[in-house]
This record gives C-alpha cells, sequence and structure tokens, in this order.
C-alpha cells in the first residue's frame, strides 16, 4: 500500500492512497483539527494579577486585576508651564484606586498599542461583568478604544517573555508621571472628562484629602459605565492584531499561514542582535 498524501485545494483537504481518495473535508476542520493536537504553544508565566488570557498563536490578550487601595503618585502641577515631558512640574501624591484592570494585546511578546485601563468596584467575576470609566490622566479616546492607555515610554524590551513586558505596563501605569500628554495628543483625558462624578474627586486635592480618610473609598463613588464588557473590549483589541482564518478558509488562507511559520522559523534560528528598549 502506497504511503498516504495529503492534498489541499480551494475549500477541501484530501487524504489520498494512490489514486484512491480516503478522507475529504473542509480546510476549517483539517485546521482546528491540527491545532488541537498541536497544542496551544509554549508555556506562558502570567505575572501577578492576570485574570483572563487568550492566545491566538503569536498574539496574546490578557486582563490583569489591580486590587483596590491607596498609591503614592506623581502628578502635574496646576502651574506647570509644560504639559508633559521636560519641563513639566510634578509633585507626589497619596491617591486610593478601586479596582483597576488593564487590558493588553501583545504580539510576539511586544505591546501593540491595542491597550485599555477601566474601573470596577468589584472583583472580576465573568468576562461579561460591566466595567466603568476612569479618572485618570494619561488614559483617552482614541485609536478606536474607548479607554486608551498611555504605554508609550514603557521600559520593555524585546527579547522579554510576555510576562515580564505585562508587568512592566501595569507597573508604569502607576509609576509614569500623570500630565496632560493624552489631552494634547488625543484631545482628551479622563481625568478631565470625570471631575463632575464626584465632589470627593472633583480635584486631586480633595481626592488626596478623601484618601487620607478612607484608602478604599473610590468603591462607592458612581463611577460613569462604560457600557462595555472585557469580553467585548479584548475581542475588538485582538481583531486589530490578529490575522486570524475566516469561518471558511481556502488554500490560499492556508498558503499565508505557512509564510508566516517559516518567516518564524527563521526568526528563531537568527539570534537577537540588539536589546533597544521598546
Amino acid at each position: 500500500m502506497s504511503k498516504p498524501e495529503i492534498r489541499i485545494a480551494g475549500s477541501q483537504v484530501q487524504v489520498r492512497s494512490g489514486r484512491k481518495t480516503l478522507a475529504t473535508v473542509p480546510i476549517g476542520d483539517f485546521v482546528h483539527t491540527v491545532a488541537c493536537a498541536a497544542g496551544s504553544g509554549p508555556d506562558i508565566l502570567l505575572p501577578r494579577g492576570v485574570r483572563l488570557f487568550r492566545q491566538h498563536g503569536e498574539v496574546l490578550g490578557v486582563v490583569v486585576e489591580v486590587p483596590p487601595g491607596a498609591r503614592r503618585v506623581r502628578w502635574i502641577t496646576d502651574d506647570s508651564e509644560q504639559p508633559y515631558g521636560q519641563g513639566a512640574k510634578y509633585r507626589e501624591l497619596y491617591l486610593a484606586f478601586p479596582f483597576v484592570l488593564v487590558l493588553l494585546v501583545l504580539h510576539r511578546g511586544r505591546l501593540t498599542g491595542q491597550q485599555q485601563l477601566y474601573y470596577r468596584t468589584a472583583p472580576l467575576e465573568t468576562p461579561d461583568d460591566p466595567l466603568l470609566l476612569p479618572n485618570m490622566y494619561n488614559v483617552a479616546t482614541g485609536y478606536g478604544q474607548k479607554a486608551w492607555l498611555c504605554l508609550q515610554h514603557v521600559k520593555a524590551r524585546p527579547n522579554w517573555p510576555p510576562g515580564q513586558t505585562i508587568a512592566a505596563a501595569v507597573d508604569h501605569t502607576f509609576s509614569a508621571a500623570f500630565n496632560r500628554s493624552s489631552d494634547i495628543h488625543e484631545g482628551n483625558s479622563y481625568w478631565e472628562m470625570m471631575r463632575d462624578v464626584d465632589p470627593r474627586v472633583s480635584s486631586v486635592e480633595n481626592w488626596a484629602k478623601s484618601t487620607r480618610a478612607d484608602r478604599f473609598f473610590p468603591l462607592s463613588v458612581p463611577w460613569r459605565d462604560a457600557q462595555t464588557t472585557v469580553r467585548a473590549e479584548l475581542d475588538s483589541m485582538l481583531t486589530q492584531v490578529d490575522a486570524r482564518l475566516p469561518q471558511e478558509p481556502t488554500a490560499a488562507h492556508l498558503a499565508g499561514l505557512v509564510t508566516r511559520a517559516r518567516a518564524t522559523r527563521q526568526r528563531r534560528r537568527t539570534p537577537a542582535t540588539s536589546d533597544d528598549e521598546a
């Protein structure tokens, strides 16, 4: 008996032996079966706080939940002549936050620009739990995202594993200076848009004063409903990055995957020559 042979044409995959066809299946079913047999890829050590992750090949979407509490942050002063960057003036403040959710999509372990931040007043229980709008500088509506988070200066390196990049992005969210860069570049920031949500956060002075009285007071603030969920936002973000197969793939789509796989294999064989910051 001759060895089995796989033939791919149009939207079908055939297994043949000599002139005899042993089986015929749609490409989508074939790819799904192969993916299940091959597993989901290498193990990834995710940082603390990751509540949800979704891996599609080289694309990884994660949701990190930061518990409520007070943090020491750098906040731009009202009399700063520069809105951000060199020359901007800052002061240190102790500010309380509710549950903070950071949504990130990475490609080959690197940030993609698909990155958002939301609030909640209770832990995330399901992907369909509602999200709340934040009141932070450096978070804005832009780039097709409702609550885009500025991570321009995250100190992450190209050769870092995904978990390390995720941890660096979350740390940067609170350790970087809060300034007016989004008001200039994106034309808005949630700090300016949410000043009237509650007297306790109507000014940064009130926010700091309320924090000294109760570092968990943000859990009782009536933050505005973002009218979206983790599932909806992560799906949307992944769609912008992940070039997945359509519901009814053809041989041309599969050929594209072969080309991508060859390029990935070549990159893995070529040692990194630069560790410049991302």
